[in-house]
């Protein structure tokens, strides 16, 4: 729940899901003009990253073109770019993770997989289709995380409430396995909406995660779980570039120092380097999380208008 996220079983077993003949986002959609009036809304142009590391796309194509994987309609100049922006300017760390990342999809069968209708909340309900759900969601209490899709236009937004998570029952009853692919298929899920949402506005178009701690107490840390989140987290970590935009925290206990200490040193340096504290003030919450949602679409308790609740989730937008 801290650096995955839930979707929704379409019935398949564990992580290899039935193959379909939908075509996924990235080969049909191309750089559009920016369509954001947002004066908030800062993700930069495509077309703009895509001239600006030309040189860094053009060596990390080079490399890959000759994998007997590479597809160059599914592959694409758009693709490469996440790799090159998360390896900065190491183009031999963003071709690695380039050919690592055709490989793992290959092995999961991702390629054929249209998830975007399959983002869900956590809310306690158990699916039978998915085993590891079933554990995430018996340790959940209503609307524990809620993935929502406000603006077509914009990021998916996940909202998770630790004090509704049982780390404790989940430590006893879910794997570092388990916690892996669930992430594999929530990233994926939001990876696909993401990708199509960048190739329509023609902006980099990324993840929002809202970590509330209202209510949450130190007792109720579970330090062996959160070990097996944040290794479940970094073994996919380069599969799946760019995915994050920020992770939040709201309410921040008076302890919260203690327990970051501690999650610093396990988790993806990538996701360290996302994390904001937000302060109590609710106008200066608002203005950390406009740059992702507009005001209008922004939940009320986080100095919003939108006083919609439980939000839909973000996979109602593809059913």
């Amino acid at each position: 729940i801290l650096t995955g996220g839930v979707v929704r079983s379409s019935g398949a077993k564990e992580v290899r899901m039935s193959k379909t003949t939908t075509t996924l986002p990235h080969t049909t959609f191309k750089p559009s003009a920016s369509t954001s009036t947002d004066e908030y809304d800062e993700r930069p142009l495509i077309k703009d990253l895509l001239a600006e590391r030309s040189l860094d796309i053009d060596s990390v194509r080079n490399a890959i073109q000759s994998h007997p994987l590479y597809d160059p309609s599914r592959y694409d100049d758009i693709w490469i770019l996440r790799y090159v922006l998360s390896h900065k300017k190491d183009s031999h760390a963003a071709t690695r993770a380039a050919i690592a990342t055709m490989e793992f999809r290959e092995t999961y069968q991702l390629n054929d997989l249209d998830q975007r209708a399959m983002v869900t909340h956590l809310d306690g309900d158990r699916d039978p289709n998915m085993p590891v759900y079933d554990k995430l969601n018996a340790c959940s209490g209503k609307y524990a995380a809620l993935n929502t899709l406000p603006d077509k236009h914009r990021g998916p937004i996940m909202y998770a409430f630790l004090a509704k998570l049982d780390m404790d029952k989940l430590d006893e009853i879910a794997t570092q396995e388990d916690l892996k692919n669930s992430y594999i298929q929530a990233n994926e899920s939001f990876y696909q909406i993401l990708d199509e949402i960048t190739r329509k506005t023609g902006r980099l178009t990324k993840l929002l995660k809202v970590v509330d701690m209202d209510g949450m107490t130190l007792g109720k840390m579970n330090r062996s779980y959160l070990s097996k989140d944040a290794a479940a987290s970094k073994e996919i970590d380069d599969y799946f570039p760019q995915l994050l935009g920020g992770m939040l925290v709201a309410n921040p206990p008076r302890w919260i120092g203690l327990i970051w200490k501690f999650c610093r040193l396990l988790m993806p340096k990538r996701i360290v380097e996302k994390v904001d504290f937000l302060p109590s003030n609710k106008e200066k919450v608002q203005k950390r999380l406009l740059k992702f949602v507009s005001k209008w679409n922004l939940l009320e308790r986080y100095g919003g208008e939108n006083k919609e609740w439980p939000p839909p989730a973000a996979g109602s937008c593809f059913e």
